[in-house]
């Protein structure tokens, strides 16, 4: 039986006399100053490691992110140059397009039609500041060098047949400039005649500007790969990163160059880190300049952030060279040689007369700096133990106090009970110390037969819950961004065809996946339809998908036959899974317009269900085919199917059929069927949304597998333009400069008059200003989707967020007809009000972890009065 703390105190108060007393004290005094120094320090330096090491680990992270983005641009200006070296080689021009020379966009009435500003593209002027200009996404613009007058080139001439081939690469250049991150970018293609085309279209080159003078197309004009350089922009007098590459014939002549432009500064993620470290915090993209001068003059900047863009560049002068700088030579060095022998690092040296910490990460190539203040690096640390030592003073206050009281009795509790309690207190203190640096297997063996051991037994549990958290965490974090990006968007509208797809998954984790691809072949553009499934669950099934996703995307822009574009998928997955044990089955769909005959692939999937409404008839599309990543040299064989006005096919995971009720009984292929044949003269997403819904009706114990289904109708549906709208934002940035544009878009395409453009503008304002200020508890960052659908009269607005839940609609009424100083409930609950009076019908719930609000506003019907 344990003795509590009480009886234990009170034994020593009978056992010790009062002549120890005094000494006790003092000696009590020393001891915890000293642990308290000591505690204190060490506490300091861990969390100031700490710090350096996160700083440290977002310059390593921003790294990775420009190194993927370089990547991606330098795939984009490769695929770019050589879909110019097939238009220019099949030389068929359309003389009706339009061609529209940078001269135009200075007026409205030459400009194209869709021209107008967007965030984003600006140009400096000649004191500094930015003002933003008018582009075209729907067209190019064309510069002639040395051209004052739009007749300046006559149609029949080389550079006008020229200047028409390049016109048909503006779908090409839109479609590459969706998949670029979020920043302003410029594709431009230059031939050796003379011809320029940049895209999106805009003004403001100088009539003397040839690009053939420009060292990037000079440079490149004699290599077979692609250039890096930092140049001046003609057209805004921003300093841009360049990445060119050549244009060669079939033959190896050089036919010209294609580039892409991007402000420097958009490499550097400041804002983001400005956010985390109270603005004070500077990053710069710099190399090791071959000269050896990095000693006396620092190193190179190849990109920063600029605080006052400098308008007097000019395009003809280049970008002039700046160096980074530190106080310290010393410093510098260390600097220097830790660059040299590590790819990661934090170096603390002097910054513009500011003691500083600089965290660097390198590549080959360059290195990516972030310097921060002393002062900012251990605000945190500083805090910390300013509290420790805080707390230790009045622990000794409050026992100095109480020994004024007690006298004798109190001063000896005093301490026997300190030294009782900070004993297990400063253990704790190294294995928390040992759990901070990642030593989640140490505990504390301390025992004190008390209520303590219980604190101890507690803390013994914290590291091995710590780490499973940790790693879960890891993995959800992963699950869902694969999830996210693993999802189409929207339906297809392929001509001739009626689809939809759908999925569910039985946790955050899923392993199926669907895909909808416009894909490249012989003969046009056609319609890919991927469906497959990971063997496996969890974490590393998502990350296969994720790459095989990745594949097919690659792949699509390419011309290739089915059975070649899966071979070459299922090559690069055998080398990729080969020893992992891992797979992935798929059924591969290729549909052309208007085309009644489709093409399909099956790798080690279950066959397409065919069903004939007309002759009521099932079959399916099989064929061979082993699953991919299984063996690299398999050689996929692609089969022919030709479809009749009405039929079905329906692809599926095994989620579907082996779903099991109470008694463990399988959902089975015939009750697929007869759902099918029941629900045959819906549409496709009808017949979809029927058979998933059965599936969830029939398991007993949740879902247990997740669920994939695509279904296709063959008929004789035209593809009319989507005026529907659907957009994502987040907790973290401006909301409203993102949906107020969607919305204006959505009542142009629409007619809507502006009072009720203005009255949906204000119902999202009020809805997503509440979400963002009350809804959430932490300080992550959290999407939020919006919908805007059209249907007749009826206009709904759908909100989703995975915030706190609320129900608007049990939200109090304001008492607007009493004083404010005489109202018993809070102020407030205006903006719902508002929202109540401008919709005519408002529907909530809780789907998934999530908020999904619906309102409906009848255009036809006057906007209810708000009672004053």
């Amino acid at each position: 039986m344990k003795a509590s703390i009480h009886i234990k105190i009170f034994i020593i108060l009978l056992a010790f006399s009062l002549g120890p007393l005094a000494i006790s004290r003092g000696l009590m005094g020393r001891a915890s100053g000293k642990a308290v120094k000591n505690t204190s320090e060490e506490l300091h330096r861990e969390l100031v490691f700490i710090v350096a090491s996160e700083l440290e680990y977002n310059a390593t992270s921003l790294l990775s992110l420009l190194e993927r983005g370089g990547e991606t641009m330098k795939l984009a200006v490769r695929a770019l140059s050589m879909d110019t070296r097939r238009i220019l080689e099949k030389n068929q021009g359309d003389p009706a397009t339009p061609i529209y020379f940078s001269r135009d966009f200075n007026t409205p009435e030459t400009a194209p039609p869709d021209t107008r500003t967007h965030t984003g593209y600006n140009r400096l002027t000649m004191s500094g500041r930015e003002l933003p200009i008018k582009i075209s996404f729907d067209f190019s613009s064309a510069h002639i060098p040395q051209m004052m007058r739009r007749n300046s080139v006559p149609q029949n001439s080389t550079r006008h047949q020229e200047l028409l081939l390049l016109q048909q690469l503006t779908p090409t250049m839109r479609d590459l400039l969706k998949d670029m991150m979020d920043a302003p970018f410029w594709f431009n293609i230059g031939l050796e005649s003379g011809a320029f085309i940049s895209y999106p279209g805009h003004g403001g080159f100088p009539h003397m500007y040839d690009h053939r003078n420009q060292e990037w197309y000079q440079k490149t004009r004699d290599s077979n790969e692609w250039k890096f350089y930092l140049t001046v922009d003609p057209a805004t007098r921003a300093t841009v990163t360049t990445i060119a590459f050549p244009i060669h014939s079939v033959a190896g002549k050089f036919l010209g160059c294609v580039s892409l432009d991007l402000p420097s500064f958009a490499f550097m993620g400041e804002e983001d880190l400005k956010k985390r470290w109270d603005g004070e915090i500077q990053s710069f993209m710099v190399y090791r300049d071959a000269s050896g001068d990095a000693q006396d003059k620092g190193l190179p900047i190849l990109a920063e952030k600029e605080s006052r863009p400098n308008g007097h560049r000019h395009w003809m002068s280049g970008v002039e060279k700046k160096w980074l700088t530190f106080d310290d030579p010393v410093g510098t060095e260390v600097l220097l040689h830790a660059m040299d022998m590590q790819k990661s690092g934090v170096v603390p040296l002097s910054y513009k007369g500011e003691d500083s910490v600089c965290a660097f990460a390198s590549n080959t190539y360059f290195s990516f700096i972030i310097i921060a203040p002393k002062s900012v690096v251990s605000k945190l640390p500083n805090a910390v133990a300013g509290s420790l030592e805080f707390l230790f003073d009045e622990m000794r206050n409050i026992s100095l106090i109480t020994s004024g009281i007690m006298l004798i009795f109190t001063g000896l509790i005093a301490w026997f009970g300190s030294r009782l309690i900070t004993r297990p207190l400063l253990t704790m203190t190294q294995v928390a110390r040992r759990l901070a640096n990642g030593d989640f297997s140490a505990r504390m063996t301390q025992r004190t037969g008390d209520e303590r051991d219980d604190l101890v037994d507690s803390f013994n549990d914290m590291g091995p819950k710590l780490k499973e958290l940790m790693h879960l965490n890891k993995d959800m974090e992963l699950a869902e961004e694969v999830q996210r990006l693993l999802l189409p968007t929207s339906e297809p509208c392929q001509e001739g065809f009626d689809i939809s797809g759908g999925i569910s998954y039985c946790d955050q984790t899923g392993g199926d996946y669907y895909d909808f691809l416009n894909v490249k072949c012989q003969d046009g553009d056609a319609l890919g339809v991927v469906l497959g499934d990971v063997s496996g669950h969890g974490l590393p099934s998502a990350l296969v998908m994720a790459a095989a996703r990745g594949q097919f995307h690659t792949l699509s822009k390419i011309c290739m036959a089915p059975h070649e574009r899966m071979n070459s998928i299922n090559e690069v997955l055998s080398r990729d899974l080969d020893g992992t044990g891992r797979f992935l089955t798929v059924f591969y769909l290729r549909l052309k317009k208007n085309d009644p005959t489709v093409n399909w692939i099956r790798a080690g999937h279950d066959p397409a269900i065919r069903y004939n409404p007309a002759t009521d008839t099932f079959g399916e599309l099989s064929g061979e085919g082993l699953p991919l990543g299984v063996l690299e040299e398999y050689e996929y064989e692609s089969n022919e199917a030709t479809l009749l006005e009405g039929e079905i096919l329906v692809l599926s995971t095994d989620g579907v059929w082996e779903a099991r009720d109470a008694s463990g009984e399988m959902f089975g292929k015939q009750r697929m069927l007869a759902i099918i044949r029941k629900n045959a003269q819906k549409n496709a997403e009808g017949i979809r949304l029927a058979l998933m819904e059965a599936v969830e009706q029939y398991q007993a114990h949740g879902q247990e597998d997740d669920i994939a289904v695509v279904v296709i109708r063959k008929n004789s549906r035209t593809c009319m333009p989507e005026k529907n709208f659907a957009f994502r934002m987040s907790n973290k940035e401006n909301c409203f400069r993102k949906f107020q544009p969607e919305v204006e878009a959505f009542g142009a395409s629409h007619n809507l008059p502006g009072k009720t453009i203005f009255q949906l503008t204000l119902v999202l304002d009020e809805l997503i200003t509440n979400i963002i200020q009350y809804g959430y508890t932490d300080f992550d960052e959290h999407p939020i989707d919006v919908s805007l659908s059209m249907d007749g009269d009826m206009i709904t607005i759908q909100v989703e967020d995975d915030s706190e839940p609320f129900n608007i609609l049990e939200a109090p009424e304001p008492e607007l007809d009493v004083p404010l100083d005489e109202r018993d409930r809070q102020i407030g609950g205006m903006g719902i009000h508002l929202i109540k009076n401008m919709v005519n019908d408002i529907n909530y719930g809780r789907k998934n972890g999530k908020n999904v609000l619906t309102l409906h506003k009848d255009i036809s019907k006057p906007c209810p009065k708000i009672s004053a």
